[in-house]
């Protein structure tokens, strides 16, 4: 069991980078970063553009809301980082098994549901595993 703690650091922290990285690209680029999310958005429409469908209108608050969900993503990333920055493993374990049950699997069954299966998969087991990982360390180290 000595190689928990040590494959939980690495993981954790990668992933805390990964979520601050992905956080950033929904930040600045939200049609680009739903796009490779799975769920792309409709192109918004141009300043001079005198054909506006009302429907692409959804487009400019749909991606202003995907860069909402970035902050939040960096703000997760930034949590973990300053958490594991700290040594506080075990709390950053704890945040880990819900983000890995809760949001990962929610990821997973939106993805799915929007016809992106694998994708959905992609979600899922990456973030079952991280929260195995986490659990472990929550439970099985001292």
């Amino acid at each position: 069991m000595n190689y928990i703690l040590p494959a939980f650091k690495a993981v954790s922290v990668t992933f805390a980078c990964l979520a601050v990285a992905t956080g950033a690209h929904a930040l600045w680029k939200p049609v680009g970063f739903a796009a490779s999310f799975g769920m792309p958005l409709q192109p918004l429409p141009k300043k001079n553009d005198v054909n506006i469908n009302p429907n692409r209108l959804d487009g400019k608050t749909a991606a202003s809301y995907v860069s909402l969900m970035g902050v939040r993503q960096l703000a997760t990333g930034f949590t973990l980082l300053a958490f594991a920055s700290q040594g506080k493993w075990t709390e950053m374990a704890t945040i880990l098994v819900i983000l890995g049950l809760v949001v990962a699997t929610t990821d997973g069954f939106f993805l799915y549901r929007s016809g992106a299966g694998a994708k959905g998969l992609f979600h899922v087991i990456p973030g079952a595993l991280i929260a195995l990982l986490a659990g472990s360390v929550r439970y099985l180290t001292p």
